[in-house]
């Protein structure tokens, strides 16, 4: 979908794909496709509605390679290789990056059964979250308390106290949370151990919201509960685990993604990005307006 609204039509990159799409009668538009180097799209090849079929879904990835290696490749194949400094395709997503030192979570989310659930409805049991937490060191910083010793407590603010709600990570639908729907959100941190710099921090939260905008009119009551190990002097995260479990209620079921109660008790589990595939180099999914181009800019 990006393809379609990237502004540069003239792009090597964008014409490519533009001509691929030019024989569907959707354009460009979401799904696994197999296309060739030479710009010829073989095969959308999803499967099952509502329910992705992914043996049907493989079986036409490999009917479309089969067709590829079938044609003769002066007609699959490009005859002059692209230049990736100025063919390449750019979007704003690729201005976004991690600062230095930044702690990189990755969150795992999946909904519990709920009346008149159906497998249209991503909120469905069947279907799990996954997505990026990201925080600064100078974020990381608002959870030590003044006194490094045992015990010792703070009350944290900012983004350590509001992202995980605001960002969606405690529900599995999106909603369009603002700061000041947070009614309630006492979010604590307490040193249980200390060796050297390092320092084991115990977190929780609890939080209450509820909106009441044209966007958004629902509610979420839920609980963060964590542990982590942090250096104070250089403010790295050596282990960092948490759950939220809390009930997210949408406030209007959309009819072309929701089914059933608007009600549904949702687990989150954080714990520290592997990076061991491609999918952990994703970025947030609310990136541009959660954090935005700014937010890259300093530690």
């Amino acid at each position: 979908m990006d393809y379609r609204e990237n502004p540069d039509t003239q792009n090597w990159e964008h014409r490519l794909v533009t001509k691929m799409f030019s024989v569907s009668s959707e354009g460009i538009f979401q799904g696994i496709y197999v296309g060739t180097p030479s710009g010829k799209l073989l095969a959308r090849c999803n499967a099952g509605w509502p329910d992705p079929d992914a043996s049907e879904t493989l079986n036409n990835i490999k009917k479309a390679v089969a067709k590829y290696y079938a044609m003769p490749k002066s007609e699959r194949l490009l005859s002059n290789l692209p230049n990736p400094a100025t063919d390449r395709l750019k979007f704003k997503e690729d201005q976004f990056t991690k600062p230095k030192g930044t702690l990189d979570l990755r969150v795992t989310k999946r909904g519990y059964a709920y009346p008149g659930m159906t497998t249209f409805d991503e909120r469905h049991p069947m279907f799990f979250g996954i997505d990026r937490l990201w925080f600064k060191p100078s974020e990381l910083q608002t959870l030590l308390p003044g006194s490094l010793t045992v015990g010792s407590s703070k009350q944290v603010t900012g983004p350590m106290r509001t992202r995980w709600v605001l960002h969606n990570h405690m529900q599995k639908a999106a909603s369009a949370w603002d700061e000041p729907h947070i009614q309630v959100g006492n979010f604590t941190s307490t040193i249980t151990e200390v060796s050297g710099s390092k320092v084991n921090l115990e977190i929780k939260a609890h939080y209450e919201l509820k909106a009441n905008t044209q966007w958004n009119t629902g509610s979420y009551r839920g609980d963060l509960l964590g542990k982590l190990t942090i250096d104070s002097r250089t403010l790295e995260c050596s282990a960092f685990e948490a759950t939220m479990f809390g009930r997210s209620t949408l406030g209007k079921l959309l009819p072309n993604a929701h089914a059933g109660d608007p009600s549904q008790m949702v687990a989150s589990y954080i714990t520290i990005n592997p990076q061991t595939d491609a999918d952990d180099n994703m970025v947030p999914s609310n990136w541009m307006w959660g954090y935005g181009l700014n937010w890259c800019q300093t530690r």
